[in-house]
């Protein structure tokens, strides 16, 4: 990790509450990369020319997926347009047909520690994350912007997930060693083709579709899914460029 901020205005304790870390917050439409397009290029079951219609949807449970511009829809449309336009009916379309339980299996190597496989709530209701609103980022709880920089820097990174590390080592006052972050823990969390594809669909967010704020005036290439979630309680944009992955969230603590 090379830079964090953990809220706005000056510092005024220790050990404060760290949003980077700390605040669980649903990821919205950011999610449709690493939850419905990831798993679906991964597995074959699709790629960014594979084409859905946008029309009316609907959730196993019987509930309306609805677009986030209202109640018309587009047709026949490819992955690469449902991700610049970040359309809701082609992400549940997508982790339909690779199934949500192997979305959640590529979502666990991308290193996510707040989803929820299968929990009883406090009012005896059966809550998990393994569910078409899932591709949405409907969640149980939400996940950090710490875990969400982490997993697109995987898809930065060719495929492979490198955990994010806050220090390189900690030493005792006798110089040795309790921790030990140089070597960098990593593993393979899709393939290099998948990579490539998801860069590329988010190269048409930035580029034409709903994060082209989001394009550097430098002029150096840039990818990226922006991500908005109901009331615009929360706010999001996750992206990369050749150097650097980032995620930010914008909003308030209390909705």
């Amino acid at each position: 990790v090379k830079a964090m901020v953990g809220g706005k205005g000056e510092k005024t304790s220790d050990l404060s509450f760290n949003r980077a870390t700390e605040a669980e917050r649903q990821p919205g439409s950011t999610f449709k990369i690493v939850a419905a397009y990831l798993p679906l290029f991964d597995t074959g079951l699709g790629s960014l020319s594979k084409v859905y219609k946008d029309e009316p949807f609907y959730y196993y449970n019987g509930g309306m997926v609805h677009n986030w511009w209202g109640g018309t829809y587009r047709g026949y449309v490819n992955c690469r347009e449902g991700i610049a336009q970040s359309m809701n009916v082609i992400a549940v379309k997508a982790i339909t047909d690779v199934t949500p339980d192997v979305a959640f299996e590529y979502l666990m190597k991308l290193g996510f520690t707040t989803l929820v496989d299968q929990e009883v709530g406090a009012d005896g209701g059966i809550y998990s994350d393994i569910t078409q609103s899932t591709a949405l980022g409907g969640l149980t709880y939400g996940v950090t912007t710490h875990e969400m920089t982490a997993a697109y820097g995987a898809i930065a990174n060719g495929g492979i997930y490198t955990k994010a590390v806050l220090c390189s080592k900690v030493v005792d006052y006798e110089g040795n060693v309790i921790i030990d972050n140089t070597v960098p823990t990593t593993h393979v969390a899709m393939k290099p083709t998948t990579a490539w594809q998801l860069i590329e669909g988010m190269k048409s967010v930035v580029n034409a579709g709903t994060g082209t704020a989001a394009r550097m005036t430098t002029g150096i290439t840039c990818a990226g899914k922006t991500g908005t979630t109901s009331s615009s309680y929360d706010l999001w944009f996750c992206g990369m460029s050749p150097y650097y992955t980032a995620s930010i969230w914008m909003g308030y603590d209390y909705n």
